[in-house]
């Protein structure tokens, strides 16, 4: 193990042997990699990172801080503070933070180029938000401000983010993006190196801050009054604030209520699951990304499959994708239904009884009433949801299914179940309580 007589640039070769492993492939390429960052210890309780360019010294303080203050800690069993600038220069890269604001650059290294307004597939289920987005990136400051935007995980509210910061760089705007997580460890290493002062100057002198995955600060007491003063300062100056959230304000239940009070005081909008026609349109935007055309009938096929989110969307389209491409097999409707009908991507769950168990409660029914032979509507529309989700994610036979609901034969099964596949095609309440009843059996 190096100690702190070996050679510097020793130290920081087996340091980036470390952080190669930590990071993903194309980020240690374009920032780590000797000989674009040169490391030498320059007292007992510093060490500094000289880089190629003030942009690499500015994302590594920024973006790297505590991945390479931990691999030195282990490396060298003592706490060291880190110092970053440009080979061949003297000035370094906290001057270029307290400077970076007098000129018209953006600091933003992390956006999506890809993720923009014109990238954006617009539904009935995100309209506003995305109308919203426009809105305060052609107007910053001066029309919904704060912007809360609101979903579960995979839905496009990243992409609306990316999309202003896209937008606001092109204006020429001085902003910030970056993730709730980024922030706090920026603001934890702030303190641990008395430079809080400098942190506040960064963000409060920005004409707008961005910021990703709001849940993040939960519980975060410390950073949560950075956050908090930080917000007044920007909001009282009439700056942009854009936030992101997994879940409404109301279930944010360990923030703080004058946080979460200053939230609400601005725009809250969500995003819900794409509908059926939506659903189409951003496979067919994908597709054309990728150079491919695909037959209406495919991506009808593919889009009367429920997902969670437009990610497990592009998984199924990118797995039906690859399979025809190695397989040179012409690219129809026999071969998504082959390859995606005995797909276990949805098999979720194991306990057909745990999700009988599942459906009679979200309807507040009897488990009883629920196999009993009522006819009344709303239990037949719930068994007939039941017996959907046993087929889709139990992978039980017809019979099997109808054993459960008091000896049903396999046609009334079939039924049930082509229903409740037809109708969730149009219909996206009942999407809504197809998906929020699986979501209940997983998080069981």
């Amino acid at each position: 193990m190096p100690n702190l007589n070996n050679n510097d640039q020793e130290i920081w070769q087996t340091a980036l042997g470390q952080i190669e492993t930590k990071v993903p492939k194309a980020s240690y390429e374009t920032w780590f990699k000797f000989p674009k960052t040169r490391g030498k210890q320059i007292s007992e309780d510093s060490f500094l990172i000289e880089s190629e360019s003030a942009f690499i010294s500015e994302y590594l303080e920024q973006r790297m801080y505590s991945i390479i203050s931990d691999v030195l800690f282990k490396l060298l069993d003592k706490e060291l503070e880190l110092k970053f600038k440009v080979l061949g220069s003297h000035i370094d890269s906290e001057l270029k933070i307290q400077n970076s604001f007098q000129s018209n650059k953006n600091f933003n290294l992390n956006l999506n180029p890809n993720y923009t307004f014109e990238n954006f597939v617009l539904g009935a289920s995100n309209e506003l938000a995305h109308a919203a987005s426009i809105a305060v990136s052609e107007n910053i400051g001066k029309t919904y401000n704060p912007l809360l935007i609101y979903s579960d995980v995979g839905l496009g509210k990243t992409h609306l983010l990316h999309a202003i910061g896209n937008r606001l760089s092109q204006d020429g705007s001085k902003f910030y993006y970056l993730t709730c997580e980024e922030f706090t460890n920026e603001y934890i290493k702030a303190i641990r190196t008395n430079k809080t002062e400098l942190f506040r100057n960064k963000y409060r002198n920005a004409d707008a801050l961005l910021l990703d995955d709001i849940q993040f600060l939960m519980g975060k007491e410390q950073t949560q009054e950075g956050f908090f003063h930080t917000f007044n300062s920007l909001h009282l100056a009439g700056k942009q604030i854009v936030i992101t959230s997994d879940r409404p304000i109301s279930s944010l239940k360990l923030l703080e209520d004058r946080i979460t009070s200053r939230l609400s005081g601005g725009l809250v909008v969500d995003i819900q699951l794409p509908d059926y026609e939506t659903r189409i349109d951003i496979l067919k935007k994908k597709a054309l990304i990728k150079g491919i055309k695909i037959k209406q009938e495919i991506l009808e096929s593919l889009s009367n499959k429920l997902y969670h989110n437009i990610r497990e969307m592009e998984g199924s389209l990118n797995k039906v994708l690859a399979l025809s491409e190695l397989t040179g097999k012409e690219l129809d409707i026999e071969l998504v239904e082959e390859l995606l009908g005995s797909s276990d991507t949805n098999s979720y769950f194991a306990d057909p009884e745990q999700i009988i168990l599942k459906v009679a409660k979200y309807f507040q029914i009897e488990i009883a009433d629920l196999k009993g032979k009522s006819r009344e509507q709303s239990l037949v529309i719930a068994r007939q949801i039941a017996m959907f989700i046993l087929r889709e994610d139990s992978q039980m036979n017809l019979t099997t299914i109808g054993l459960l609901f008091g000896g049903r034969d396999h046609t009334t099964v079939l039924h049930g179940i082509r229903k409740i596949q037809t109708d969730a095609a149009t219909n996206q309440n009942l999407r809504r309580d197809l998906l929020a009843i699986r979501s209940s059996v997983i998080n069981n």
